[in-house]
């Protein structure tokens, strides 16, 4: 029917739970499946609210077992997880997670209300639903058995408990076999998961949970104890997600040559295991462009982005979260890689399709947005400031449209965060370069002030993200404020942590050597300016050397075995 393109009829019968619960047992054909139940969407249909509504209807009406519907529910919340419609997957995923609690406590309820809370943080997390997902994290660490405060702690002490955790789980398992394979079935896996894979898969939620809100040390903790529980009879998906979630923690981390080794061992996986035009593999892909944009290798990133994006694209259409994630990562790859050429278009259209697609499915002022609009903003900015006078352009217009788009992703990241918040830091700082732009340079001080003390505060006097805004408040007083001993001391500052964070062919060096051969000339140092116009120059040398070097080819990359990984990841250390 979807060859043939007969939508109406297809939507027609996918609406039914009964049919859609039978081919959801289909584990084979989730890919299939998710490509039909996209394109009845697109068509106009609201398939996705109608299944989550008749399933709360079903488990309203009790005229199944208990069983029966925390099974249903478990794989229903999933699909939708994996399909991006994330609203109607918490509504499943909470109806469910009250059948089981509702049940008599036993170690079958426990294991599956564990299943239902993993689904569930990965839903929040994904749709930004922080207060939600607050109470499924505290219900998460009530049923592994650990402390409220177990986020804080760093030491081996949340190691030691998960394990106390694990053997209680498969004591548990030992007695009652069935609440493994009914938890196995509820989650569409063929396999009867282990304990530790199910903690696993906790650990991996609630290290992607601290990533999102930017509480990046737990993101690594929890991450490298996922790590820690994965066995070689882990399923494939569970090592995929684990080690996107190692590899991206340690990428903010600036821990890069284990987040590329695991980033390349998650896509070599992925790809092995799913095929390379399957969502996980694209989803795999994009963490891997993560990587690339952050180790200055931008061309190869927006290579890895363009593939990632098709492949959704393929799966899913142009009416999907996933796709619009995808579009978003592309937009400011392709922003930063044309940054000094000034050919912005292509990067504008991928952040305007970004937004479109975003604000289609989610109310206004949904934190997704945020994002979406920083990445055009910044956008916009270059374009105003390139675009030659007398073009029938209204350079204060993008500007003024600029910073309304920076102010509304302000104003979305305080709602979710608060101020003391990496992301919210950000936000000030690009206010600060769009009103250097402006020519307000008072109020561009005044947010690079607060975008540094911030990040200093949460990440530390010597992060990648200090080092950013440093260099911005430097061109600042040097460009336009005539601070110039002040422009030198910033200018020093930032180069010091590029060199210790990435060495002597960082592409951002390029900007503060710059800078300070213009400091000294405006101080009348002469012999000082020719010393950083040596150190461009070496620069320019070095990154000519850089482009005949290539990042490993991914279809090379063969999946390790986890001792030998982690073998490899300890030397790294």
């Amino acid at each position: 029917m979807l060859q043939e393109k007969r939508l109406c009829i297809l939507g027609s019968e996918l609406s039914e739970l009964d049919i859609f619960e039978r081919l959801l047992r289909f584990t084979g054909a989730q890919l299939r499946l998710l490509q039909c139940f996209q394109a009845v969407i697109e068509h106009g249909s609201k398939l996705s609210a109608e299944l989550a509504t008749g399933y709360i209807t079903r488990c309203d009406a009790a005229v199944k077992t208990p069983d029966s519907l925390i099974q249903l529910g478990l794989r229903l919340g999933g699909f939708f997880n994996e399909a991006g419609w994330y609203a109607d997957a918490e509504r499943v995923l909470l109806r469910c997670q009250q059948l089981c609690q509702a049940q008599p406590p036993s170690p079958r309820y426990r294991r599956l209300t564990l299943e239902c809370c993993h689904r569930l943080l990965n839903t929040q997390s994904a749709y930004c639903c922080f207060p939600a997902a607050a109470e499924t994290y505290s219900l998460s660490l009530r049923l592994l058995g650990l402390p409220p405060d177990v986020a804080d702690d760093l030491s081996d002490r949340p190691t030691a408990l998960l394990k106390d955790c694990l053997r209680s789980l498969e004591e548990e398992d030992a007695g009652d076999d069935r609440s493994r394979a009914w938890a196995c079935a509820g989650s569409g896996c063929a396999a009867r998961c282990s304990a530790a894979a199910l903690v696993a898969r906790l650990c991996k939620e609630l290290s992607a949970l601290h990533f999102v809100r930017c509480d990046y040390g737990a993101a690594r903790a929890w991450s490298a104890r996922a790590l820690q529980l994965l066995t070689a009879h882990a399923p494939a998906r569970l090592g995929v997600e684990v080690l996107r979630a190692c590899g991206k923690a340690c990428v903010v981390k600036r821990r890069f040559a284990a987040a590329g080794l695991l980033l390349r061992q998650a896509v070599a996986l992925a790809r092995s295991a799913h095929g390379p035009r399957h969502p996980r593999h694209a989803h795999a892909l994009l963490d891997y462009g993560f990587y690339l944009l952050n180790v200055d290798s931008i061309a190869r990133s927006v290579a890895v982005y363009e593939e990632a994006l098709q492949t959704l694209r393929r799966v899913f259409g142009r009416s999907s979260l996933h796709v619009a994630t995808a579009q978003e990562d592309l937009a400011y790859a392709l922003y930063v890689l044309e940054y000094s050429s000034g050919r912005f278009y292509k990067a504008r259209d991928h952040a305007e399709r970004a937004i479109r697609i975003i604000e289609n499915l989610v109310p206004p002022d949904h934190l997704l947005l945020a994002s979406a609009k920083r990445v055009k903003a910044l956008i916009l900015e270059e374009i105003a400031l390139d675009t030659p006078a007398g073009q029938d352009m209204s350079e204060p217009s993008l500007l003024e449209e600029s910073e309304s788009l920076h102010k509304a992703a302000l104003a979305l990241s305080m709602l979710a965060f608060g101020e003391k918040n990496v992301q919210t830091a950000k936000h000030y700082g690009n206010l600060g370069r769009l009103y250097q732009s402006m020519q307000k340079f008072q109020d561009a001080e005044t947010m690079h002030l607060k975008a540094i003390a911030i990040k200093e505060e949460l990440l530390g006097a010597e992060d990648y993200e200090v080092g950013l805004s440093v260099g911005h408040l430097a061109s600042l007083y040097n460009y336009h404020m005539n601070m110039h001993c002040a422009a030198e001391k910033l200018y020093q500052r930032s180069i010091a942590i590029s060199l210790k964070l990435f060495g002597e062919r960082y592409s951002g060096l390029e900007y503060d050597y710059r800078g300070l051969v213009h400091v000294c000339t405006q101080l009348k140092r002469h012999e000082r300016a020719d010393h950083y116009s040596t150190l461009l120059q070496r620069w320019h040398e070095l990154r000519e050397q850089s482009k005949t070097e290539q990042q490993p080819a991914l279809g090379d990359e063969q999946v390790l075995p986890l001792d030998e990984l982690r073998a490899k990841l300890l030397a790294e250390q």
